[in-house]
């Protein structure tokens, strides 16, 4: 039996630098950057491309 983390939704202005975080409109996850970017980590991603956030985008933190 295998268990699934809690994703709480949050503001991408609310998760801290280098936290790992759920992107519902794309469906991946990514690493926090900066005040402004992040950088996909699953799917098609290797966490070397930045892509802009709104401080007011809704994200999810797995717990």
């Amino acid at each position: 039996m295998s268990s699934h983390p809690t994703r709480h939704p949050v503001k991408f202005c609310d998760v801290a630098l280098g936290q790992r975080f759920y992107d519902p409109i794309s469906a991946e996850y990514f690493v926090k950057q900066n005040d402004t970017t992040a950088a996909m980590v699953t799917g098609p991603g290797d966490g070397t491309v930045p892509d802009e956030f709104e401080a007011d985008d809704i994200v999810g933190l797995d717990q």
